[in-house]
């Protein structure tokens, strides 16, 4: 009985794993007996989430709490073939199981652990952070951060009562994303279109003729010839006048006569 609500618990988790690619599921377990939330909805935001787990501890249950990180965890990968088998196991042992397959956001484990060690004056709380989960090849991964989390549950289960929240850290791997492979292609073919125009365009002012493909008349040009003109004007009535003055020679002569004697 108990194996088949293990399975049914680790199923829920991974039901909606397609639904969201930045979810992670929550798994929370313990030996003693707990006051579950009401609500047992499978897709919650991280908000939710720690709402519940204040309410779940606040009595504190137990003497002792674990408080689980793994990085870049989906739901699917808890349903990877030989993955998970301590999870499942201690599972199987507990007493409580509170599970949420998809948690929108990432779940701060540190507030988890502030909260507990500020409730429960006097526990045990030890967080551990495990290897993040790679893109590919995640299953081998995932099973030795499996052994690893088997191990310390091995001494938990030893030593008495005690709480695990298990729940997806931060994401420390970027999606792939995709990349076309027809970018160099396109550029390549904007380029050629581009040239094609620039020719195009080159042809049409190549054949024109002289006085329509280059401009010589501007209109600064033409105020400068306006004022030159107006120049010369000026200039060659000047000379003109000048040029029609008429004295004749014996103006400039010295009197030598009677008359000049008498001034």
């Amino acid at each position: 009985m108990r194996l088949f609500q293990v399975t049914a618990t680790l199923a829920a988790c991974c039901a909606s794993a397609q639904a969201f690619s930045d979810s992670s599921p929550f798994i929370l377990f313990s030996t003693a007996g707990l006051k579950l939330p009401t609500s047992r909805e499978q897709l919650q935001s991280n908000g939710e989430v720690q709402s519940s787990i204040e309410q779940v501890l606040a009595d504190c249950p137990t003497e002792r709490y674990l408080v689980v990180s793994q990085p870049n965890l989906n739901a699917d990968d808890l349903n990877m073939k030989d993955t998970g088998l301590h999870l499942r196991s201690s599972l199987e042992n507990a007493q409580t199981r509170y599970t949420v397959a998809e948690v929108v956001g990432q779940l701060n484990m540190k507030d988890v652990s502030a909260y507990i060690r500020k409730t429960c004056e006097g526990a045990f709380i030890d967080e551990l952070e495990l290897a993040p989960l790679p893109s590919t090849n995640g299953a081998r991964t995932l099973k030795e951060n499996d052994e690893e989390l088997g191990m310390i549950l091995e001494q938990y289960e030893r030593e008495g009562s005690y709480t695990v929240v298990y729940a997806g850290g931060p994401r420390k791997e970027t999606p792939k994303t995709y990349v076309s492979e027809f970018q160099g292609a396109v550029h390549t073919e904007l380029k050629r279109q581009l040239q094609l125009v620039r020719q195009r365009a080159d042809n049409s002012t190549r054949n024109l003729p002289l006085f329509e493909k280059y401009q010589y008349f501007t209109p600064g040009i033409f105020m400068g010839l306006i004022a030159l003109t107006v120049l010369l004007s000026i200039l060659y009535a000047g000379v003109s006048a000048v040029a029609s003055l008429q004295v004749p020679y014996g103006a400039f002569d010295k009197e030598m006569g009677p008359a000049a004697q008498k001034k």
